[in-house]
């Protein structure tokens, strides 16, 4: 199976050594399949320069913008596995980090297959107890974080959002497929809002808000928008359809 591994990634070349990049060294994935997306106005480009992957390096900014230039690079069906520059690990529901990735996405991979779907995912919180309170697999309307992602590349799955393109990509997949597919057995271990990252230019309350509002707006079917005790707003994917997945 001829996968591809992409990892945005923005003046973080030292948290992405020591962090997405040694993750995937330490699960044996050659890094010739690797791809990692540069800004070219990057201050760190040269430090990333020296790990040896496939550097792309474009003038796009944010990370919707840059989920589209993944999307336009690669070719249509192509076999995508995203991830977040800046994962620690991956857990079971043991919580503990798992070392068969690449079992694990060769499994995705063929029940998107199965199953004709096109965009699939991981549990969003790394928290075993809910972890295991949920079906391994489900295919009904549920958010799904962008660290780590699984995606068939369809040219036209193009987002309009940055700080909510996680959001709009479970949406527009899944009206396009009828489902996505999320493995509810495993969540990533990233740092969240840390300093640098394709998202955090211009990243605050109000443009996550007009983002959100943007989709709760355009899908009110699927959605709908509310304000946290932190004062942020989010997002409620409205579960549709029951599970259908084949064995």
């Amino acid at each position: 199976m001829d996968i591809k591994y992409v990892i945005p990634s923005y003046k973080r070349a030292n948290k992405f050594t020591d962090l997405t990049y040694k993750f995937i060294k330490d699960q044996d994935i050659n890094l010739q399949d690797c791809y990692v997306f540069l800004r070219d106005d990057d201050p760190q480009l040269e430090l990333y320069g020296m790990i040896p992957v496939n550097h792309i390096i474009t003038d796009t900014k944010g990370i919707g913008a840059t989920h589209d230039e993944i999307t336009s690079y690669f070719d249509e069906g192509d076999y995508l596995v995203e991830l977040d520059d800046d994962i620690k690990k991956i857990i079971d529901t043991d919580r503990k980090p798992i070392t068969n990735f690449k079992e694990i996405v060769n499994t995705m991979f063929l029940k998107l297959e199965e199953n004709k779907l096109s965009y699939g995912g991981t549990y969003s919180v790394p928290n075993p107890m809910f972890m295991s309170g949920a079906k391994e697999y489900t295919t009904d309307l549920r958010y799904m974080l962008g660290a780590c992602r699984f995606r068939i590349n369809r040219k036209d799955m193009i987002v309009e959002t940055n700080f909510a393109e996680d959001f709009e990509n479970c949406i527009i997949h899944y009206i396009r497929d009828g489902g996505i597919l999320k493995n509810n057995w495993i969540a990533p271990v990233t740092k969240n809002y840390s300093a640098g990252g394709c998202d955090g230019s211009g990243r605050n309350i109000e443009t996550e808000k007009a983002d959100k509002q943007y989709l709760a707006d355009k899908y009110p079917e699927y959605t709908t928008l509310f304000q946290r005790k932190n004062g942020r707003f989010d997002l409620r994917l409205k579960h549709k359809n029951k599970d259908k997945l084949k064995a």
